[in-house]
């Protein structure tokens, strides 16, 4: 085995399948897309080069600024909510609490719910006749209060992102627990006899064990919100007048609905450039040396 480790034809030979897949399904489409970015298409008849003027034509496009604005107040909202309310449930938990293993099935459920499903189900919430968040409010005696929520162009967006809050802290929460139990007890053993609280212990040692995980759920948090598509398509596909409109349903309105292909491509770079650049932020804002136990 040490020899076929060593040779660089079997290791060729074992990487060449994945890459393969790598570049057909991967790279190329990225490169494609690019490529189809550069040009004027519907993709059924001869496509017009015009170079970078699709995306000139995003700088002056108020439909397009609407969605990169939504897109980064989703970024924030979850941002804000996923990393301390994971944190804090997952450091609850990692204390073994009563009924430790029931509350994160509870909290990780609503992830693994097909987004559709979701959105559906929160849009009949939503609902201003007999949706539930007026008719608690109605309970509430706070009748004032009672909104179409989905309906008004200055609380859509909002409301989107209570329900990918709600959808997916459990997730980032399981993830971030799994990081503290790979903490060696022996250290918070030690802590404990220096005399060190239960907060201290959170904020001088579990936090700094961890940065390479919340750096991951950080990547993960962001380049997910920039990328919702299935629960913005569900509840409202865009509107009302594309005020709840993302980079990724404006996109397949101008790729499946205007059939500007060459557009919609544009808007797919733009997305992945975001992506990328989002990355490396958090790459250097986590940066962090690696720890032996």
């Amino acid at each position: 085995m040490d020899n076929i480790l060593k040779s660089k034809k079997h290791i060729v030979l074992f990487v060449a399948p994945a890459f393969l897949v790598f570049v057909i399904f991967g790279l190329f489409p990225i490169i494609y897309n690019f490529v189809l970015s550069l040009y004027r298409t519907d993709l059924m008849s001869q496509g017009v080069f015009i170079g970078l003027k699709n995306y000139s034509n995003l700088l002056h496009d108020k439909i397009f600024l609407m969605s990169l604005r939504n897109n980064l107040l989703m970024v924030v909202g979850s941002f804000l909510a996923h990393m301390p309310i994971a944190l804090f449930l997952a450091n609850l938990l990692f204390h073994k609490i009563k009924g430790s293993s029931f509350f994160q099935s509870v909290f990780f459920l609503p992830s693994v719910v097909c987004g559709v499903a979701v959105g559906l189900t929160w849009t009949f919430i939503y609902n201003s006749e007999f949706g539930m968040v007026n008719s608690l409010l109605d309970f509430l005696n706070l009748a004032g209060l009672k909104h179409q929520w989905l309906s008004d162009e200055n609380t859509v967006i909002f409301a989107i992102i209570v329900v990918v809050m709600w959808q997916y802290v459990g997730y980032h929460m399981v993830i971030q627990l799994a990081a503290m139990k790979n903490i060696p007890p022996s250290l918070y053993e030690v802590a404990a006899i220096d005399g060190a609280s239960k907060w201290q212990q959170f904020i001088l040692l579990t936090l700094p064990l961890i940065k390479p995980i919340l750096k991951v759920d950080a990547i993960l948090i962001i380049t997910g919100s920039l990328k919702y598509f299935d629960l913005v398509f569900a509840m409202t596909g865009g509107g009302p007048s594309h005020a709840s409109e993302v980079l990724s349903t404006y996109m397949y309105y101008q790729g499946f609905r205007t059939m500007k292909y060459g557009y919609a491509s544009t808007i797919g770079s733009v997305l992945l450039i975001l992506c990328a650049i989002s990355i490396g932020i958090c790459n250097v804002a986590f940066k962090s040396e690696a720890v032996e136990y």
